[in-house]
């Protein structure tokens, strides 16, 4: 049975959650979690006080302990959600200045006690409940039922084929908070902090907003469709819905077990047989994509440092590269042993916000952000994925990542700056970017040279025709 007709079920239902991997390869992104009707909410807004983190941490260890969990489904039922961006800043006693100009949460989840997991290599369906004990949740159905009721919504999935989903034509012209000169300024700033010592790499990002007639689930379907992905993820949460079509894992938890593998180096790809091998082989043999990799691994290995067995962890692949729709990205993994005593929330703690999205030094690499951006980025650089009652934890990097707040849409770009960085091709790097969620939105031209009008309000009202790709 096809997963997008499961999704199109699931998403018709109460406070859907999906986090999917519509570009598996059967090591990376194996699974697809659905689940609706959640049993309890988690909400922390940017005006409220405390960690995060440590605010869920509290609402989890509430939890029963599980037992008899059936160790191939990594989701038997827990907390589905995302951490903002801004979420970390929390840990380092940052106080954002960026304009906040939408209502995403600074933190959202949902509990669900019943999913559907998909498991891509074996191409199987798995229906999971949990059994609380009398008197937990008094209105939810026995766990028996629960699974049963997840069997005939698969089954009736299976004899529907779901519409295509319609275009999504914005209403009107792409909006974005930076201008290209004043991206190159920004990038100067930052070149000129790199040479004083204050860091080696900062991340900077832009955002493009536009209004778009098209639900939210149908922008998230022609998502998956055009820009396939192994961390994707849509939370349409009353009037916030999150739509992401991330490639990177975040931190990946289980059994004691931490994974991470940060994504730092990237060519855009030009739908052209000779062309697409030359620009990966350039990216193999870059010594300043490989060096920007060295930095975070570096930053990520510390911060990992701070929570698990001294010894335990290991780089197990220095750089990798990844095809995908419109880009090919250098990857590294790193893998440690959690401490005893440490747990999710002290992970979390140590290593939000990803040093992928930040730069390095991490702090100084914030601290200059907030200085540079004019907008939060919200939930975009965040986090996305869930917690289990288990303690397992997956999340992604909210790259690739969109917010659609009734009609208006934004979606986010960046890249790391270091000190031979070229103003002109990091700028059009970060359109490479954004070229799948532009798809997604029908702002493009033909073949793989799209075209739209973008209006840059940073500086003044000028309005330019601004090529998406190399």
């Amino acid at each position: 049975m096809a997963v997008e007709s499961a999704l199109q079920s699931f998403c018709a239902a109460r406070r859907p959650a999906v986090l999917e991997s519509v570009r598996s390869d059967g090591g990376n992104g194996r699974y697809t979690i659905l689940a609706c009707d959640p049993v309890d909410q988690f909400r922390m807004n940017p005006d409220e006080s405390g960690c995060p983190f440590k605010a869920l941490g509290r609402r989890w260890s509430r939890r029963v302990p599980l037992v008899d969990i059936d160790s191939r489904v990594p989701f038997a039922g827990g907390w589905i959600g995302y951490f903002s961006y801004e979420a970390g800043l929390r840990t380092e006693g940052i106080v954002p200045k960026a304009r906040r100009d939408s209502p995403v949460p600074l933190a959202h989840f949902h509990l669900y006690d019943c999913a559907a997991v998909y498991d891509h290599l074996l191409d199987r369906w798995y229906a999971t409940a949990i059994d609380w004990p009398d008197g937990t949740y008094p209105h939810r159905a026995p766990a028996e039922k629960r699974i049963d009721q997840i069997r005939r919504r698969l089954a009736r999935a299976a004899t529907e084929d779901p519409p295509a989903a319609p275009r999504a034509t914005p209403l009107e012209p792409v909006h974005t908070n930076m201008t290209r000169r004043a991206y190159s300024h920004k990038l100067a700033r930052i070149k000129r902090h790199i040479k004083n010592g204050d860091v080696y790499q900062v991340n900077l990002t832009q955002r493009f907003t536009t209004r778009t007639a098209a639900a939210p689930v149908d922008v998230y379907r022609r998502l998956r469709a055009v820009n396939p992905s192994s961390y994707a993820a849509f939370l349409p949460w009353g009037e916030v819905a999150v739509i992401s079509s991330s490639p990177e894992l975040f931190l990946d938890l289980r059994g004691g077990r931490v994974v991470t593998r940060p994504i730092k180096g990237t060519r855009p790809r030009v739908c052209d047989p000779v062309l697409d091998p030359i620009r990966k082989d350039e990216l193999r043999r870059s010594a300043k994509d490989r060096a920007e990799l060295t930095m975070i691994v570096d930053l990520l290995r510390n911060d990992l440092g701070r929570v698990c067995d001294y010894g335990s962890i290991q780089v197990t692949q220095a750089a990798v590269i990844e095809t995908h729709p419109t880009v090919f990205h250098l990857v590294g993994t790193i893998e440690g042993d959690l401490a005893p005593d440490r747990d999710w929330v002290d992970l979390l703690v140590a290593a939000m916000p990803g040093g992928s999205i930040t730069g390095a030094p991490k702090i100084r690499a914030m601290q200059i952000i907030d200085d540079l951006e004019s907008t939060a980025r919200t939930v975009y650089c965040g986090s996305i994925g869930y917690v289990g009652l288990d303690g397992s934890m997956s999340l992604n990097i909210a790259i690739r990542t969109m917010v659609q707040i009734g009609r208006t849409i934004h979606l986010y770009a960046g890249g790391g700056i270091v000190a031979d960085s070229e103003a002109d091709a990091e700028y059009e790097e970060s359109l490479a970017k954004a070229l799948g969620m532009m798809r997604a939105l029908d702002i493009e031209g033909v073949g793989c040279q799209p075209q739209t009008r973008i209006v840059h309000k940073e500086c003044g009202h000028e309005a330019t025709s601004l090529s998406l790709h190399s």
